[in-house]
């Protein structure tokens, strides 16, 4: 968030983590049992980071060592990857790597990984989103409520930046970079508007 706050950004948010009995807690305030990994994607609609027009721009990040306690985040995760989509000009590139590792995740990593330009292909039908790219994917479907129609919301959430928070169930989420090959199924996930 330094830049001397020279960004404004719009879009829709995709995350997905490991926890599989239920939704995860740190939406709602509480500790989880242990660290946990996520993988989130920003579809940026509308904005810029110095001037510079992100409109149409994606970024995936992988992260690890998120919590376990609520307390724990403000101090940032264990590491974390990038991934910003082939579209992306120089001009934008220019700005937007040294953002990713400060304020477009929320929480600084402490270990980068690294950070590479790929194909990020983000498609849906009937509410279910298929986001991939070559070196991981995510699969989320909205939870409908009750009415059988509508997605089940989360109101008020405890971050000022997300709204329309819905929440899914991952069908398959994948990261394999780094030495890493992880695969999960059926795990919490949410999609949301974002505005920073």
């Amino acid at each position: 968030m330094n830049e001397k706050k020279n960004w404004a950004l719009k879009g829709v948010f995709y995350e997905c983590c490991r926890v599989e009995d239920g939704h995860c807690a740190l939406w709602f305030g509480r500790d989880l049992p242990r660290a946990c990994a996520n993988m989130a994607t920003y579809q940026i609609t509308e904005g810029h980071i110095q001037n510079v027009d992100m409109k149409g721009v994606v970024v995936m990040q992988h992260q690890e060592g998120m919590g376990p306690k609520v307390a724990d985040m403000a101090k940032g995760v264990a590491e974390g990857a990038a991934y910003i989509s082939d579209n992306v000009n120089d001009e934008q590139r220019g700005v937007l790597e040294p953002f990713l590792k400060t304020a477009l995740g929320i929480r600084p990593w402490k270990k980068a990984l690294g950070i590479k330009v790929v194909k990020i292909d983000i498609q849906e039908e009937n509410g279910t989103y298929h986001i991939t790219m070559p070196f991981g994917e995510q699969k989320m479907s909205l939870t409908v409520g009750g009415d059988n129609k509508n997605p089940m919301r989360l109101e008020n959430p405890r971050s000022p930046i997300f709204s329309n928070v819905r929440f899914c169930n991952t069908e398959t989420w994948r990261f394999y970079d780094y030495g890493k090959n992880l695969e999960f199924h059926n795990t919490s996930g949410v999609i949301a508007d974002f505005v920073f």
